[in-house]
């Protein structure tokens, strides 16, 4: 009965194991090119294994990617179309074309997709053309439907705020945007609430902040988060430790926001990633530099061969990615940022501030 009891609690366990591994699938890394190439990279073996052209493409910047991770939606055609494209073989399932009312040129700045995957949310800055004057019109929250087709028109849209520059949508189904606040949507009535200001936060001792965050990494760890600069107003000017960098986060799971300042001379612009375990973060620009979250302040800083835009972080926290500007993704050690290798597109197309997403297959 015993030898019984064990044979049982092994295969359960080995059952669980496979489960996990069946859950977990195989790590690949979408990312897009100029003029109009996406690919796929399995990130793990270093190398592309597909790659496909985006029809009437003029530079592919961001990527939103459905959530069983077989279609990618991108915003081409100069941030003028959304296209969708499956991932197995390249066919275009979806595209809606922003410029959908008489005399408009509208441009995207931020997307992304409800959590069961049947609608796009974008955001929408449109352009009244005149024969003499261009019209500047209120930006809006178009809705599409996924199953749209290749002329998706929204099924509702509603006016937001302007300089909106990031959308996020949390676990719960939740549509949050960054611009001068951080705002939450209801996006079947358009009813919008400051839940975090930024321009207009009252932090004592501390001047307006300012960021610039176009890039999600939150793939693989559920979390967003952004460098944020500021200075310290009770500091004298000439003091250069009064110009401080922080992390903003957000978690898309609980909603909750938080800042932790952790470093002066602020050396890194657009973007950051946390480590799963959300003990440390990762943020590069000209150099990569790893933050202790938890006693917060900068434990490790390299210097990179150039530029990168995006920061992006492997599923099971070993490996760090640098991204954007040129045509390699750079891999890095998260344990002590030592060099693993590189990913170099083929013939070398620019990436630009094109965004990286992270799939499991």
């Amino acid at each position: 009965m015993k030898i019984f009891k064990i044979s049982i609690i092994l295969t359960i366990a080995a059952l669980s194991s496979l489960t996990a591994s069946l859950s977990y699938g195989k790590e690949y890394m979408v990312v897009g090119a100029r003029p109009d190439k996406l690919f796929v990279i399995d990130i793990k073996a270093r190398k592309v294994v597909k790659s496909f052209t985006i029809p009437d493409s003029t530079g592919p910047q961001n990527i939103v990617m459905s959530p069983d991770g077989k279609i990618a939606y991108v915003v081409t055609n100069s941030l003028r179309s959304i296209v969708g494209i499956e991932l197995e073989e390249g066919k275009v399932v979806f595209r809606a074309n922003l410029n959908y009312k008489d005399d408009e040129r509208t441009w995207n700045y931020g997307f992304d997709i409800s959590p069961d995957g049947s609608e796009i949310y974008s955001y929408d800055i449109p352009t009244k053309i005149y024969l003499d004057r261009y019209e500047s019109i209120d930006p809006r929250l178009s809705v599409f439907k996924t199953d749209g087709g290749l002329d998706a028109k929204p099924s509702r849209e509603f006016p937001l705020p302007r300089r909106i520059h990031l959308l996020i949508t949390a676990k719960s189904g939740a549509l949050y945007a960054m611009g001068w606040d951080f705002y939450k949507i209801d996006v079947q009535t358009g009813k919008y609430d400051v839940v975090y200001p930024l321009r207009h936060w009252k932090k004592e001792n501390l001047s307006q902040p300012d960021a610039l965050a176009f890039w999600p990494s939150w793939d693989n760890n559920g979390i967003f988060s952004t460098p944020i600069t500021y200075a310290r107003t009770d500091m004298a000017e000439d003091n250069m430790e009064r110009f401080r960098t922080g992390l903003l986060s957000f978690d898309l799971k609980t909603e909750k926001f938080n800042l932790i300042d952790f470093q002066s001379a602020p050396e890194i612009l657009f973007s950051s990633v946390f480590h799963p375990a959300r003990k440390v973060a990762f943020a590069a620009y000209n150099t990569l530099i790893k933050i202790d979250l938890v006693h917060p302040h900068t434990i490790k800083r390299i210097d990179l061969d150039h530029t990168y835009y995006q920061t992006d972080i492997s599923a099971d926290g070993t490996e760090v990615y640098v991204a954007g500007t040129t045509c390699d993704i750079a891999i890095y050690a998260t344990k002590d940022l030592s060099r693993l290798g590189q990913v170099r597109l083929p013939e070398c197309p620019d990436m630009g501030a094109t965004v990286v997403r992270m799939i499991h297959k």
